[in-house]
């Protein structure tokens, strides 16, 4: 992310430099050094939103979803025998108490 920042801010810096070089040697408009860095600033800030919104996207799109519930996943505190152990129906795993569901 710092190494597109700092490319995003090198193209701007160049950019505006250059638009404002072919806007002072076609219209005799000079554009001074204080809207030059303000031009800079604004295209660099636009560029790290949509910068930002990239990685977002990019890091949202590597995440897997659970494969199968949480009864059956396989996690560092569980083995295969304990995951292939189904949880009974009146109980709630996870708090203790009984379910409101009636038993069968």
């Amino acid at each position: 992310m710092k190494k597109a920042v700092w490319l995003a801010f090198g193209a701007a810096i160049v950019g505006v430099n250059a638009a404002a070089e072919a806007v002072e040697y076609f219209t005799d408009t000079e554009l001074v050094a204080y809207f030059r860095v303000m031009l800079i600033m604004g295209v660099l800030f636009i560029a790290m939103i949509f910068l930002g919104a990239y990685a977002l996207v990019s890091a949202a799109e590597e995440e897997k979803p659970l494969s199968g519930s949480v009864h059956n996943t396989l996690g560092t505190d569980r083995t295969a025998s304990a995951a292939k152990k189904k949880p009974s129906q009146h109980e709630d795993t996870d708090t203790g108490q009984d379910s409101i569901e009636p038993d069968k």
